[in-house]
């Protein structure tokens, strides 16, 4: 973009008398009867990069988040732009987060943005009923601002701290949070198994046979043998794998006993890209299954796990392969 911009200003017949650029938003001053002939101009520079133009309106324009106002004697003013479908929604105070993101997402925006003191005010009160209308208690309008760290204290705390992000559990984790900063533990919450996770699918739903990074669980509908196993590569590739290479324990159990294992007939249990993670999912799996054509336990797991899996049982022969 530097290299485009150069070119584009320095060759143009009647440039702007003022460029800004952040990313690929530029904000530009020029006369009206240039607007056309300069938008052309950009865009016949290079066939990949195309522009498009917003005129001011009312002596008001949007740049970025903010609206540059220009008044009657030629001087400018910002203030905090809205899309006109903005709807003031922010994470509600009674959703299932810690209070932390509540106070870091929602309270920052009051702070003062605007250039002009009457319209910083105006953002504020904005701002405090948008919050108040998101359930937030009065409470939480006066939770001092946190103090800058210095760069001495972020290369001080870089060294000692150590972070741990866990689910979040109301209850549960605050009193986990208190615990850990007692040694030295910096605890952050992710969400997990939201609703949006369970209803939104913005992509369609891959084939579990072309999965990569899967442990995944057949089992022969003859005899009922099982087997568990683990790749990085696709499900379907691994699958011929066992049918081709006579040293695979599924192709040693059909050849001996004239079975055929249908392919489409395979249960994902976990996936996972990391590979020693992966392996460490199989060895589990394997250890709560006892799989009859697995010819060891997969990698071996620390003795704590004997005990840990040994409580839990293993699954029937009734699994769903959906």
């Amino acid at each position: 973009m530097e290299h485009f911009e150069k070119e584009a200003l320095y060759t143009a017949k009647n440039p702007p008398s003022i460029w800004f650029r952040y990313v690929d938003d530029t904000m530009t001053k020029l006369h009206e009867y240039d607007i056309e002939s300069f938008s052309s101009h950009l865009n016949s520079i290079d066939e990949h990069i195309k522009f498009t133009s917003e005129q001011e309106d009312d002596g008001k324009i949007p740049f970025l988040d903010t609206c540059v106002h220009v008044n009657d004697d030629g001087s400018t003013k910002v203030t905090v732009y809205r899309k006109p479908t903005h709807t003031d929604q922010y994470l509600n105070f009674n959703s299932n987060h810690h209070l932390d993101h509540g106070s870091q997402d929602i309270i920052p925006p009051r702070r003062e943005i605007a250039s002009e003191k009457h319209d910083n005010k105006l953002e504020i009160e904005h701002c405090n009923t948008a919050i108040r209308a998101n359930g937030y208690p009065e409470w939480m309008f006066t939770i001092p601002k946190k103090k800058d760290k210095t760069p001495s204290d972020k290369s001080s705390n870089k060294n000692q701290k150590i972070n741990d992000g866990m689910p979040y559990i109301r209850g549960t984790s605050e009193a986990l949070h208190r615990t850990f900063k007692k040694y030295g533990i910096s605890m952050y919450h992710r969400p997990y198994n939201s609703i949006r996770q369970q209803f939104t699918h913005v992509k369609d739903k891959t084939d579990k046979l072309k999965k990569c990074g899967v442990v995944y669980y057949k089992k022969c509908e003859q005899c009922k043998n099982d087997y568990i196993g683990e790749t990085g590569r696709s499900l379907v590739i691994r699958l011929k794998e066992h049918v081709a290479r006579s040293n695979s324990a599924i192709h040693e159990h059909c050849s001996h006993t004239g079975n055929k294992i249908d392919r489409n007939n395979t249960k994902i249990l976990d996936s996972e890209d990391s590979h020693i993670k992966r392996r460490v999912n199989g060895a589990i799996h394997i250890k709560q299954r006892r799989p009859s054509l697995n010819r060891d336990g997969g990698l071996e797991l620390p003795p704590v796990y004997n005990s840990l899996l040994g409580s839990r049982g293993h699954p029937t022969s009734r699994d769903s392969f959906n």
